[in-house]
């Protein structure tokens, strides 16, 4: 496990309607920011950390995260943090990325030399239909929103080859009115440029990701000078303030502003509008922008970390769709860009994304620095402290505090052997804790805690008794190897698809079936004991790459923890080689990690 870092400057860009509530700016003569055309070129060294959850908000493992010049991936609890990384002064941009999902990107202002915390929501890359690419065709999603592709209008997006056959379309709607999907699944930071290059802030009516591909998984795209054309539905809270036409703005996935490309006419509850490629687009209105700064402090002065903030036009529900979000820093700061010329206000949320503290405020054509606001959260606040030592009781000072379950994932420092964390939280949350010694690569068992208001001393804890090291030993006719974190990735994790209802895939040094030392899956639920079975185990210790048995052979697992513990197990049987009809002799011990 990778020591956790202190979290620090996010920024964030939340904005507001405010066309539909104002007169024209040259008849009332309101002053505006002078227009800002965002330098892309100019670079920082700073830092980023977060989490990556699903749509249910359990956390995503393995997926791959892209910050600037480096890149890392999430462990078991969906954490990943990258240090150092050259980023865009203007927006720094994370890319996340995982089979099956859409991509994700969050947008921030980076601070030289510190460190953004982010949370990313990967949105399900679900297949809605399927054309004939030479006809063209019509696919909609449930909830209204449709992709009609154009005859003879599809490419290869790699090498622009003209491409025949079936076309896969994947589509997911977003609803700018849902709070969960705006603070977490919305990509960017609601910033773009528009047809002049000026940098301006996004009020979202609709959006929609797409993308193609073709029957073998290539990515394909809108041939050119071709069009698709893209319909989809407005939210009910949004409809009746929706303008006749918008903008439609394409999310550009490598310095993640969004950008100005073509118009969306209303159609009853829907936008339809014609694009050129596929990316996630964005029925939106663009307006000007200004700086943005406050610091956030619970009733005891002590700063808010790593709390979800929104700001939404005054006067409007919270499902209005106006509201953007970002996360405070460890000093309670955020930090980044809002409408100017607006009536705003600030709200402080749950993990549910419920308002738990707000403060109005106004902004006018210059920057804003709100100072500090110190405000009483009630029942949601939650403050955790204790103390730590490892296995020879000595105060730990490397380690961490990993929270997670209920939406309540956080990373906590140990320092000098003690923690203490301020958050905010639905109201009795319970949560697992786990208490990690980086010195000595060992942990306590995971353990639930179900949060009172106010201080919970969870007192002294001890990072010992489970080791962090995930191993696998194997003998392939008598010869051995020994597998072993963090020499070895070694990875565990549970598998539930259409076909598969509960299968345990374990990976050891690499991908299932692509030149494992080894790899093998098995049936089964979470239940110990000889009710799982496997069927073939890939290891180039094979001469052939793998070998099976013609009838499942058990696998006996002895323990089969929760989310952050291990799966543990043994197999002794006899395998038959890929290659040929020889048979070898197999035995194998396992001690993994569980990712999910």
């Amino acid at each position: 496990m990778k020591s956790p870092r202190q979290l620090v400057a996010l920024s964030f860009l939340l904005l507001a309607v405010f066309y539909a509530c104002r007169k024209n700016n040259t008849e009332n003569h309101t002053a505006q920011p002078t227009p800002v055309i965002p330098d892309l070129t100019a670079s920082i060294s700073a830092s980023v950390a977060g989490f990556v959850t699903d749509e249910t908000g359990n956390p995503i493992a393995f997926a791959q995260v892209l910050a600037g010049d480096k890149q890392t991936m999430t462990d078991e609890y969906g954490y990943f943090g990258i240090a150092g990384a050259l980023l865009a002064k203007t927006a720094g941009l994370v890319k996340v990325s995982k089979t099956g999902l859409f991509n994700g990107y969050k947008t921030f202002i980076p601070q030289a030399g510190k460190e953004t915390f982010v949370r990313v929501k990967l949105l399900a890359k679900t297949e809605i239909g399927v054309v004939d690419a030479a006809a063209g065709g019509t696919a909609s999603t449930t909830d209204g929103a449709q992709v009609a592709l154009p005859a003879n209008g599809v490419v290869l997006a790699i090498g622009s080859s003209p491409y025949t056959g079936p076309v896969h379309i994947s589509a997911r709607w977003i609803d700018p009115s849902d709070n969960s999907d705006n603070q977490l699944g919305m990509p960017g930071d609601s910033r773009g440029t528009d047809s002049a290059g000026y940098l301006k802030g996004l009020q979202s009516y609709s959006t929609l990701a797409v993308e193609l591909t073709g029957n073998n998984g290539q990515l394909l795209q809108i041939a050119p000078g071709k069009t698709a054309t893209l319909t989809t539905p407005i939210p009910s809270p949004l409809s009746a303030r929706a303008p006749a036409s918008l903008s439609l703005w394409s999310l550009n996935d490598s310095s993640g502003l969004w950008k100005q490309e073509s118009t969306a006419v209303k159609t009853g509850n829907s936008y339809t509008g014609t694009v050129s490629h596929f990316s996630f687009w964005d029925d939106a209105i663009g307006a000007p922008l200004v700086n943005f700064t406050a610091r956030i402090l619970d009733a005891a002065s002590q700063p808010l970390t790593n709390v979800p903030v929104s700001i939404t036009l005054a006067n409007m529900p919270q499902n209005a769709g106006y509201g953007r979000y970002g996360y405070t820093d460890a000093n309670g700061i955020v930090t980044g860009e809002v409408f100017a010329n607006a009536n705003l206000v600030l709200n402080v949320l749950t993990t549910c994304s419920l308002p738990a503290y707000s403060h109005p405020f106004t902004t006018t054509a210059a920057d804003i620095d709100l100072g500090t606001l110190t405000g009483d959260l009630g029942q949601n606040e939650v403050t955790i402290k204790g103390t730590v030592t490892n296995c020879s009781n000595q105060p730990v000072t490397s380690g961490f505090v990993q929270t997670y379950d209920n939406g309540f994932y956080n990373r906590i420092p140990i320092s000098n052997g003690a923690f203490n964390f301020t958050g905010l939280a639905c109201t009795n949350t319970s949560a697992q804790i786990v208490v990690v010694d980086n010195g000595s690569n060992q942990q306590n068992t995971p353990v639930t805690i179900t949060f009172v208001p106010g201080l919970n001393d969870l007192g002294a804890l001890t990072a010992c008794g489970v080791s962090t090291m995930g191993s696998a030993t194997y003998t392939i006719d008598g010869v051995s190897t020994t597998l072993i974190e963090p020499t070895d990735t070694i990875d565990a994790y549970f598998l539930t698809t259409a076909n598969i209802t509960a299968t345990q895939i374990l990976t050891a040094s690499g991908h299932p079936n692509t030149d494992q030392q080894l790899s093998f899956q098995f049936d089964g639920g979470t239940d110990t004991g000889v009710a799982h079975h496997f069927s073939a185990v890939y290891s180039n210790g094979f001469p052939g790459g793998s070998a099976s048995w013609p009838v499942p052979v058990p696998v006996h697992i002895s323990s089969y923890g929760k989310i952050g513990d291990f799966v543990s197990g043994d197999i002794n049987c006899n395998l038959i080689d890929a290659n040929n009809t020889a048979i070898h002799t197999f035995v194998c011990t396992f001690r993994v990690r569980r990712f999910n």
